[in-house]
């Protein structure tokens, strides 16, 4: 059986990433992808520390339960919706969605405050790292 992350969808990427792809050793370690479709959305050198922590357990208002890891970056991930301030996981960060570019498929949360500082809540079951 073919691993699709031996050649995974460039097309897509975002430039920044794109270039990391391609820079990085034949191997390709170290990425973080769509555990669906396999896209790249990330580098697990973009993990960080968010409260004193990289992972955290919540649960939303309908009683779901996540396990989110803190990246600085995801730029293999599309933003949408109006940041809101409802619910948030995190004080004075508003979050916005964030979907794997390639599939759609809901990986996390952009979240953003008033300062300009931001990070993604990535739902560590929805992704995969090599």
């Amino acid at each position: 059986m073919i691993d699709v992350r031996d050649k995974p969808r460039q097309a897509t990427l975002d430039p920044k990433l794109k270039e990391l792809f391609e820079s990085d050793t034949q191997e390709k370690k170290g990425f973080v992808y769509c555990a669906l479709c396999s896209h790249v959305v990330s580098h697990i050198e973009q993990r960080t520390e968010v409260n004193g922590s990289h992972d955290h357990y919540f649960v939303n208002p309908h009683g779901l339960e996540f396990h989110v890891g803190c990246f600085d970056e995801a730029l293999g991930c599309a933003i949408s919706g109006q940041p809101t301030a409802a619910d948030t996981w995190f004080p004075g960060f508003l979050w916005h969605i964030a979907t794997c570019e390639e599939c759609n498929a809901h990986l996390g949360w952009l979240f953003a405050n008033a300062e300009a500082s931001s990070f993604y809540g990535l739902i560590l079951d929805r992704i995969q790292t090599d």
